[in-house]
């Protein structure tokens, strides 16, 4: 079997919006079948097919994938999701020099809100 998170994902965030596989298709350019495949079989798309479904359903590929139980949406704002997106880029040393960099801002942002 395919990936499971995946199919019932697909499925869920179809359902929410009130859409067939036909109408979702046709919204998205892609067969019925092949969303068949994806909700029956856990096939997972190709990376372009699986941006256009993320940005669709408003949702991030790691969502869609299982690798992140949060449904939650994209941050709103185009500031923090540049950053979400750019986090997402980095490996475990960048991501700790990121996280003493974002410490030490905060500390200074909310330290001075306290005095």
């Amino acid at each position: 079997m395919g990936n499971e998170a995946f199919a019932k994902r697909i499925k869920k965030l179809r359902n929410d919006k009130g859409l067939t596989m036909e109408a979702l298709g046709q919204q998205l350019g892609i067969s019925k079948g092949r969303i068949s495949m994806w909700e029956n079989n856990g096939v997972v798309p190709r990376n372009d097919v699986l941006k256009l479904l993320s940005e669709f359903f408003g949702v991030s590929t790691d969502y869609l994938l299982g690798n992140d139980d949060m449904e939650g949406k994209r941050p709103q704002s185009p500031t923090l999701h540049a950053i979400q997106r750019g986090l997402n880029e980095m490996d475990e040393e960048q991501l700790n020099k990121a996280k003493n960099v974002l410490s030490s801002v905060f500390e200074e942002i909310f330290n001075d809100k306290e005095q």
